[in-house]
């Protein structure tokens, strides 16, 4: 039998609903399990990650069952199976996506060097992650399993609210660069127009240049995103969750799209999206956005390569049945 452990509820739904749809038993394991999913603090993971109450799972599963762990909770889960104080089940494949800066990433990875033990496999986002587990932690490559992330996203916009208005549009909130966006908007004509959370602390700005949105509902996001002229993607370059959920947008929208080159963005658009500029340059940043503004061929050429990106992705099925494949494979 095949059991879905979350961190949080409401997380990766169109993969949670396939696998339930097909009889696996789904269970919150993280706080608040009736909640919203949200932003949540350092410290309050750090103390839902030590929490007793995953005792509790401990009659959920068996040996001979699959067992796939979403989130941060997959570092106590497997610790507790290394005590015995859970089962081992016949394969856990751990699916989390939370780490950006050096550091942490170094902790974790000893973690993992740890935690492992047979059966154990992971499902990673992007090449990077691949070779970490593989190159650093020592996972060996059959048992890391890359899965390009999507998922049904409300908001969609109508063709008719798919526009140009000539503004500069940036969204979203983990391992963006904001300061290095404001930098290199400075010379440029056109309006920048940020969507962002209150986490991401983006200074006052002149509001005849720059619009800073917080927490907007999805359908306003991507409304605002619809009606650009050109997207702008500026990401730090550690990290694997960078920007999958407002790519998805820009890709189902068609509108082009400057970012900075990172093997999570690289995995929709191939390495030869022209596009891309290189992590903390500003100036890179700031003439390709300057370009894709004026030069009418160069915007379209973006274009295209975008909607042939977004066709490829379709062409790939639903991301349920690819885990799936992962969980039941010999």
């Amino acid at each position: 039998m095949i059991h879905v452990l979350l961190s949080e509820a409401g997380t990766y739904h169109d993969i949670v609903e396939h696998l339930a749809a097909g009889g696996a038993r789904v269970t919150h394991i993280g706080p608040d399990a009736q909640a919203q999913p949200q932003m949540r603090s350092k410290l309050s993971i750090l103390a839902a990650m030590l929490s007793p109450s995953l005792l509790r799972t401990r009659k959920l599963w068996h040996q001979q069952d699959r067992l796939l762990v979403v989130g941060w909770q997959a570092l106590p889960v497997l610790a507790l199976i290394r005590l015995g104080l859970l089962p081992r089940p016949q394969r856990l494949l751990v699916m989390a996506c939370f780490i950006h800066g050096t550091r942490a990433r170094n902790v974790i990875n000893r973690a993992w060097r740890l935690l492992n033990f047979p059966g154990l496999e992971f499902i990673t986002f992007s090449s990077g992650e691949t070779l970490n587990l593989t190159d650093n932690v020592g996972i060996a490559p059959a048992a890391v399993h890359f899965h390009l992330w999507r998922q049904h996203l409300d908001g969609a916009t109508t063709a008719a609210q798919r526009q140009d208005d000539g503004s500069i549009f940036a969204g979203g909130f983990s391992n963006r660069d904001y300061d290095l966006l404001l930098d290199a908007a400075r010379g440029l004509e056109a309006h920048l127009v940020i969507v962002a959370s209150a986490q991401n602390q983006i200074p006052a700005q002149d509001p005849a240049r720059t619009t800073v949105h917080l927490d907007l509902p999805e359908a306003q996001f991507e409304r605002l995103l619809a009606g650009s002229r050109v997207v702008a993607m500026p990401l730090k370059s550690q990290g694997e969750a960078c920007g999958q959920s407002v790519l998805l947008r820009v890709l189902r929208n068609g509108k082009p799209l400057i970012t900075t080159r990172h093997e999570a963005i690289e995995a929709y658009l191939g390495r030869d999206y022209a596009g891309f500029v290189a992590a903390g340059d500003s100036a890179a940043m700031r003439e390709g956005l300057r370009r894709a503004l004026s030069d009418d061929a160069f915007r379209e050429a973006l274009a295209g390569q975008v909607s042939r990106a977004y066709a490829r992705m379709e062409q790939r099925g639903g991301p349920g049945q690819e885990i799936e494949q992962f969980l039941l494979a010999p």
